[in-house]
């Protein structure tokens, strides 16, 4: 019971350690999305526009792309 146990925590451990190398690149990424929406917020740079169109077109970009899939393959479907 114990080794199983033992290899159930050693697992774990590797689990932990390969998921934070993973996180790593996300937590900049995060940290520069709250960057440019703070700058958004305050309104203090030239860009703050762009940032904004910016981010409304990221948001519907996968929405549209999905709805276009559908239409596409129901039309095929449909056939």
């Amino acid at each position: 019971m114990a080794v199983a146990r033992d290899a159930a925590t050693h697992a774990g451990t590797l689990y932990r350690k390969a998921f934070a190398l993973l996180r790593v690149p996300a937590r900049k990424i995060h940290a520069e999305a709250e960057h440019l929406h703070e700058v958004e917020e305050a309104g203090e740079s030239g860009e703050t526009v762009l940032i904004a169109f910016m981010g409304i077109i990221l948001f519907l970009l996968p929405i549209l792309i999905l709805m276009g899939g559908l239409a596409f393959a129901a039309y095929y479907l449909a056939r």
